[in-house]
Parts: C-alpha cells; structure tokens; sequence
C-alpha cells in the first residue's frame, strides 16, 4: 500500500520529549488543515467557532468548546470558519508505555496501542466529564510549553491521569465490541490520497485512482465523494493548489513554472482555480505571504 504521500512527514516534538503543541489564534481567518494522517495520537480543543471535521469518513459540524481526539492512523481532516480559536496537542502514545510490564500497559496502554480500544471521538461541555477532560488537557499543554525535564514529566503525568480518568468513566469506546470501525474503507482512502498527493505533478485520471482500490471506474466517482466530501478532480485541484501555495511562500520561480510544476498547462485555469481556492490571485498570495503566517497548515 503506497501510504507515503498521504501521511504526514512532520515531526512533532523531539526525540526527548515527543508531544508538541499548536494554536491557531488568527481568529480573522479561516482555518483549514487538509486530510492527512500520522503515527501520533492527537487532541483537538476546538475553543470557539463553527468547524467542519472528518475523521475516518465520519463528517462533524461542529461548535465550540468541543474536544476532539483522534487515534493514530486516522485520516482526518479541520475546516474552521473565520472567528474560530483551536489548539492542540500531537503525542506519540508510545511515551507512555512501561519499561516493565503491569496491568496498567496490559489494560489501557497496549489496547490504545493496537487500536483494541480508542478514546471518546468528540466530548462537549454538555457532557459530564467535559470539566475535569478541558482541565487535564489545559494542565499538559501548559507543562508541555515549559520545555524542561521537570515539565515534561508533569505533562506526562497529567496525560496519565486523563487515561485514568477516562477509564474510570467509562469512556474509552471497546472496538472489539462494534462494527463501526471500517479499516478496509480507510486504508483505501489513504491509498487514494497517497497517490494524488505523490503524482499531483501530472496527469491523474478516475482510471488509474480506480485501479488503486480495484473497484469499477463508473463507481470510484461516487465512492470516493461518499468517503471524502469531494469529487475527486476537486480534491486533485485542493492538492495542486496548496502544494502552488507553498513554492509561491517559500521560492522566488516564476508563477507559470509553479502552476506547470504543480499540473497546470493553462495559466488562466491555474489562476482561477488558485484564486477560487484562496481568495487571492498568485501575486496576490505570494505577497501576503511574505509579511503573514500563510491561514492552511498540516500537523
């Protein structure tokens, strides 16, 4: 299965302290992380505003204060609406293995590990564990931020103290016990999306995305729009156009080498889909970019 394009090669943390933390605060803007997915567990604090969330092929509307979690290996995707505040914390779960075996590795660990056993999808402040989940979560990232050993080891703690608590309400969802988790849908989307995002340079037909997945060509159309939201010319313009953006915030090349770069032959098409996209003409952005943070990101 090729994955590679799909996931995330952003690395979160450090090799000392693997959790890292993210505030989108530009409340003026829209925010918008594209579908993607990575090894590390992450939780989402959607703090104010109305977002647009799917996670393995579920869509949420969703209005802060809400809390998300999503597992390693999950395809996910953010869309906020200007107005909106969010951060978040990215962990690889395995920090919190133990050297030595005990019941604690053997009865929440190792089952969140394998994915025998996930966290709650989405918690709001309508529910009962809502005030002490915000309070755990804002005592790690406030740790985390601190950077040195003594920190660490208290969002660390904190983080086992949120397992705890979690597991003593309940809360965690037993997926031996339901269907609704669909691993094959989801490891065809990735395969989907692994190969836009590693062949977005040139010409990509519903044939070739059909013969990835081995269903008929007619139904990859309607398939891949039930999965994603998208058609997938859509998503394949979505693609092209952030990895446009991208060269426009990070290279000085010309605006026709970038749209050819990124599987444009047409100039104009390349700009209307650009500024259809992002609100602003080529130009438009590149000189934006150069004296703001850019509003789409990946983590």
């Amino acid at each position: 299965m090729n994955k590679v394009g799909l996931k995330e090669d952003m690395v979160h943390g450090t090799v000392k302290f693997p959790l890292a933390v993210y505030y989108w605060q530009k409340a003026q803007e829209r925010f918008a992380v594209k579908l993607h997915w990575h090894e590390e567990t992450e939780i989402i604090y959607l703090v104010s505003g109305r977002f647009s969330v799917n996670v393995n092929m579920k869509k949420y509307k969703l209005q802060g204060p809400v809390i998300l979690f999503v597992g390693a290996g999950d395809i996910h995707s953010i869309e906020g609406e200007p107005g909106g505040l969010e951060n978040a914390m990215v962990f690889d779960m395995k920090m919190l293995s133990f050297e030595q075996l005990d019941g604690v590795q053997l009865q929440i660990i190792t089952p969140l590990l394998e994915k025998r056993m996930q966290f709650p999808q989405i918690v709001t402040a309508d529910d009962s564990i809502w005030e002490e989940l915000k309070r755990l979560y804002e005592a790690v990232l406030s740790e985390a931020e601190k950077e040195n050993p003594a920190s660490c080891m208290k969002a660390k703690a904190y983080l086992y103290e949120m397992l705890a608590y979690l597991y003593e309400s309940g809360s965690f969802i037993n997926m031996e016990n339901t269907g609704d988790y669909n691993s094959e849908k989801i490891n065809n989307v990735k395969k989907v999306l692994g190969f836009i995002q590693e062949h977005y340079n040139r010409r990509i037909t519903g044939k070739d995305m059909a013969q990835l997945i081995g269903i008929n060509e007619q139904y990859f159309c309607r398939y891949f729009k039930k999965i994603t939201g998208k058609t997938p010319t859509t998503y394949v313009n979505e693609v092209r156009i952030e990895k446009a953006a991208r060269y426009l915030q990070q290279t000085d090349r010309k605006i026709i080498d970038i749209a050819m770069e990124c599987g444009y032959d047409n100039i104009g098409y390349f700009i209307k889909r650009f500024r259809e996209q992002k609100g602003l003409s080529p130009s438009e952005y590149r000189l934006k970019s150069q004296n703001s943070v850019i509003i789409s990101q990946n983590r």
